[in-house]
């Protein structure tokens, strides 16, 4: 929470599988919630975010 507000960030990506990681792991800490929006990745991008989802609860990722 930001000064008693939530933030969420929204993130599209399409084959980000090298550098999606990275740009989740630099996410601030009050940013409340991070939404991955894949927009059919042909690399392992879903992959990618899906294992960091189990291991952070902020990730939430929609496949368009």
């Amino acid at each position: 929470m930001f000064n008693d507000k939530k933030v969420a960030v929204v993130i599209p990506c399409y084959n980000e599988e090298t550098q999606i990681s990275r740009v989740i792991k630099t996410m601030p800490e009050f940013v409340d919630k991070i939404i991955i929006v894949d927009d059919l990745s042909d690399d392992n991008t879903v992959v990618v975010v899906e294992n960091l989802a189990k291991i952070n609860s902020r990730i939430e990722l929609i496949k368009h």
